[in-house]
């Protein structure tokens, strides 16, 4: 007798006597077959007082009038067990677990959980499960707006609790944002996935910003900003001042030599000692080169403290010092009835002591 490729259902042939055979056994299958719910696919026996119609989904395994019917659609139909073989996507409602299955190669699987209200886990292109009820594997996902705005929403129960994103790297952790265990905004890092750093804290209650590192780094070239209040650059070190007479420093020594320096945006904070062992020779106007930036060039001439100077005479007043725009020296003058006048040479000895320090804008 032929039958339809799909359902298998009994085809009626020309001159056949008792059609009404065939065609009540059709229509007994498709009985079973569409909207199909089963009560159970984890059954692996009979039941002992199946009602008219009830259907399963035979569990692995089986045994009884089930035996070797593993994967089928068990149907109790006018006392006896009717069994179908499912192809790939169909579908069953299964009342006992209240999820929709699907079998694909002879085995079934949940396609989706009804959960009460709404789905109680999402699979698209990857399994979900009831930890992960939301999985997707994909390239890229779109949330876009319907109208106006577009608002992601991640809601935690209590302060105590997380909601954050993690970003991974081969499903571990490499960096998570969000509010991790209290009511702040938290940025942390990991190399490994356990070992956590906390880069940057926002307080909910100022949006004051806390850096637990303690530090914040800025390329070893500046990237200056046109913007006046932009912060542009840190830079911290050390430099060596050279004492000089007439732009010339032949045969001068020291006994010490240390300049630091602090750079926060285009303003330099210098500090200098420096203490000499001999003069030499050169002559001249005194000058301390070396300074770790150029002044800028704006018509303004910084000044510097001198916090002390010894071993220096023929002097009238205190010794000073400028920065000249566009350099990167220290003028040494001293003060002369009003008037700056250049320290040269013949105001030094041999152990001669500046100590300098200065602010200055490049």
């Amino acid at each position: 007798m032929s039958t339809t490729s799909r359902l298998g259902l009994n085809l009626i042939a020309p001159q056949q006597s008792q059609k009404q055979v065939s065609f009540n056994e059709a229509m007994a299958v498709l009985d079973q077959l569409v909207q199909p719910t089963v009560k159970s696919r984890t059954t692996t026996s009979p039941p002992g007082a199946p009602a008219e119609g009830d259907a399963y989904v035979v569990a692995a395994s089986a045994t009884g009038a089930w035996a070797g019917k593993d994967g089928k659609f068990a149907c109790w139909l006018s006392g006896a067990w009717s069994f179908r073989t499912p192809a790939n996507g169909w579908l069953a409602y299964v009342s006992d677990t209240a999820e929709l299955a699907v079998c694909q190669s002879g085995a079934w699987s949940s396609f989706v959980t009804n959960g009460g209200a709404g789905l109680a886990k999402l699979g698209i292109n990857t399994s979900a499960d009831l930890t992960n009820r939301l999985a997707v594997a994909s390239d890229a996902v779109l949330l876009t707006h319907n109208g106006s705005s577009q608002r992601l929403t991640l809601n935690k129960a209590s302060a105590g609790d997380t909601a954050s994103l993690i970003y991974q790297d081969s499903f571990s952790g490499r960096a998570e944002l969000g509010l991790a265990g209290d009511d702040a905004f938290h940025v942390k890092v990991s190399p490994n996935g356990s070992t956590w750093y906390e880069a940057l804290t926002i307080a909910q209650g100022s949006g004051l910003v806390t850096l637990p590192i303690g530090q914040l780094a800025f390329p070893a070239a500046q990237n200056p900003s046109a913007n006046a209040n932009t912060l542009d650059d840190y830079e911290e070190g050390t430099f060596t001042p050279v004492l000089a007479f007439g732009g010339a420093s032949v045969g001068i020594t020291y006994g010490t030599q240390l300049g630091r320096y602090t750079k926060i945006g285009r303003s330099v904070s210098v500090s200098a000692v420096i203490v000499l062992t001999s003069k030499g020779s050169s002559t001249g106007s005194a000058t301390v080169t070396g300074l770790p930036f150029t002044a800028a060039n704006d018509g303004v001439t910084p000044s510097a403290s001198i916090g002390n100077a010894t071993g220096f005479s023929g002097l009238v007043g205190a010794i000073l010092a400028t920065i000249s725009p566009n350099t990167s020296r220290f003028n040494i003058l001293y003060s002369n009835n009003g008037a700056a006048t250049a320290l040269t040479n013949a105001n030094a000895a041999n152990t001669s002591q500046l100590f300098i320090s200065a602010v200055y804008d490049v």
